[in-house]
Order: structure tokens, then sequence, then C-alpha cells
């Protein structure tokens, strides 16, 4: 009953926190759309077979791409780097292509790194949620003091459309999941993944030994969608993780504006869901992956989570009381820092 009640506390704090995002989205429901061309992009991913088979959708680096160290500076008994590269990720979609490509800043990339520089050591590598991305976020989000107290490396991927990589106030960051714009943001998410990819590469050339990924939110999301596209991680991470991005705020609304009927709208909603990790298969072991949700989280539902488990068949799955913002128990804690000690990644 306490539980319960603690659930709904959490959760009517997540409401909260998604009250300013409902009105911005009410009012990107009501802007003008040519219902032909929206209608042309949404067609294209049915087309090219990639919501039947997602994992075809997804490109992924085979090199590390040229990089420059930006910034260096001190950091405990390491260095704190800014590493940038050129992100050359070409969307998909001929039909929203150039509309994304004329972001121009969103074309760099950025790996933040908080390394020892003493020996090889491993890395765990964190991707952020929506509209997050600052390293000083990240610093608080994953506990990376912490970490690298314990011996790690930890490095930060830089989502598109967010931190450098979007000009204008932090607000602009919603780009990435405008409400409604399926191709824009399915392409937002590939170029998360390619970027990933990206980041990997660089970190193995720095001399990373083994890296594993821990993704809160939006990255959990990410990091679940890697995970199903390559061996290469040790191990991911994924807290309180999104798992459809069409939840909490529906772009029902939207979707009723346009001059088509139900089916179609049926038709949108899969070419803005295919790329779900619940429609994809891992391919690091299940025994590698980890799961922490909250029982009253309205921002990443906990169903969600239940569904993943099960597909998935994961052993590792936590469920803390409380949402997402406001939990009542030091579960994820305890559980990640067990995690990292199976896996070797911290002493005993």
């Amino acid at each position: 009953m306490k539980r319960n009640a603690l659930n709904i506390i959490g959760s009517i704090v997540d409401e909260m926190f998604l009250a300013p995002g409902r009105a911005i989205a009410y009012f990107q429901a009501r802007r003008d759309v040519d219902w032909n061309v929206y209608a042309q992009e949404v067609s294209f991913y049915h087309k090219q077979g990639y919501v039947k088979n997602p994992a075809t959708f997804f490109v992924i680096s085979e090199r590390a791409p040229e990089y420059r160290i930006e910034k260096q500076t001190p950091y405990q008994n390491g260095l704190y780097q800014e590493i940038s590269f050129n992100s050359l990720y070409e969307p998909r979609n001929p039909f929203v292509r150039q509309r994304y490509l004329n972001y121009s800043e969103n074309r760099t990339g950025y790996l933040i790194r908080w390394t020892h520089g003493d020996k090889p050591r491993k890395t765990v590598l964190c991707i952020h949620g929506f509209m997050m991305g600052a390293p000083h976020e990240a610093e608080r989000m994953f506990k990376i003091s912490k970490l690298f107290s314990l011996g790690l490396d930890v490095a930060l991927c830089v989502h598109p459309f967010h931190w450098k990589r979007i000009a204008g106030p932090r607000a602009a960051r919603r780009v990435f999941l405008t409400l409604g714009d399926t191709a824009f943001t399915d392409e937002c998410v590939a170029h998360s993944v390619y970027d990933l990819s990206n980041a990997l590469l660089i970190l193995y050339k720095l001399g990373s030994p083994e890296i594993g990924m821990i993704g809160a939110s939006l990255g959990g999301y990410i990091a679940g969608v890697y995970a199903c596209l390559s061996s290469k991680p040790a191990f991911a991470a994924m807290m309180v993780p999104s798992l459809n991005l069409l939840r909490p705020i529906s772009p029902e609304n939207f979707y009723r504006r346009s001059p088509f009927d139900v089916e179609w709208r049926s038709y949108v909603r899969r070419a803005a869901e295919f790329h779900s990790p619940l429609n994809l298969q891992p391919q690091i072991p299940a025994d590698d992956i980890m799961v922490v949700a909250s029982r009253g989280d309205k921002i990443c539902p906990f169903d969600l989570a239940e569904e993943l488990q099960r597909r998935w068949k994961l052993s590792r799955c936590h469920y803390r009381t409380g949402g997402h913002w406001l939990v009542f128990d030091k579960i994820r804690g305890r559980v990640w820092y067990s995690f990292l000690r199976e896996k070797g990644f911290i002493a005993g």
C-alpha cells in the first residue's frame, strides 16, 4: 500500500515535468503541414522495408572518423577532454534529407572524455537523455566523479541537436522529438546510433581496451538499439529507458488534422515506432544487459520495460519505487555498481 502511494507521488512529479512539454506539443500539433509531402516522407520507411526489418535502417561506422581534441584541462588526477569529429551521417530519407542537413552545427559530433591518461583503462560510455547533453549535466546524471575515482575512464556521447550541435536557446534541442515529425525523428534516432558507433571506435583508437554503455531515458533507447546491432559493447545498462517515442506525449491530435483515415494514422504510427528496441533482438548476451525502471514512471512508461524484459528474456531487470525523477529507494546505485563488479570493470 505504501509503495503504491509512493509510486503515485513519483507519477505526480513526472506529470509536472511533462506539463510544459504538453503545452509545446499543443502548438506543434497546429503547425502548417503539406500533408502530401508528409505522406511521402512517411511512406519511404515502409517502401524501403525498414518498418518490417528495423535493423536494416541503421548505419554503423566501420572505421573511426578523424577527430580533434578541442579542449583539454586537468580533472582530478587525470584529464578532461572535449573531442570533436565530422559526423557524416546522411539521412536515409530523400524527402527530409536537405531539411535535416540544413542544421550545419549538427554535422559535428562530440565525445567528452574523463581519462586518467596513464594506461589503457576500461571505459564506461554514457548516453544522455532528451534535452540534456551538456557535460556538466552528464557529470551529475551519471556520477562521473565516482566512476572515475573507482579507476574507470568515462566518456559521454552527445546526441544530434544537443549541446553544441544546435544553435539557439536550450529549447532548440526539442527538434530531435518534434511532435509528429515522424521522418525527422526517425533520422535523429539513426544519427544517434551512427555517432554512438563513432564514439566507440574513437575510444578504441585512443586505447580503451573494453567499453560498456550506460544510457538514461532517451539514452537508454539508443543504447538498447545499438546493443541489437553490434556485439562490441561489454555491456548495456539501460536506466529508466524510453522504449516508445510516441509516449508519453501522443501525436494523435496532430495525426487527426490530416485528410487521411484511421488506417493511415496507424500506418504513420508504425513508421514512428519501428526502430524501438522492442522490435529488435540484442547481439550481446542477455546476461550483459541490465534494465532499471520505475513503477510510477510517466515519462518512460514502466509497462514497456516489462515488455522488453519478456521479449529479450532478461534476468537483470530491477524496478524502483517512484517515478522518473523522484524515487524512494537506492536500487539504481546498488545494482549498477554491483553490475560493474560482476563485469570486471571495478574491483570487488
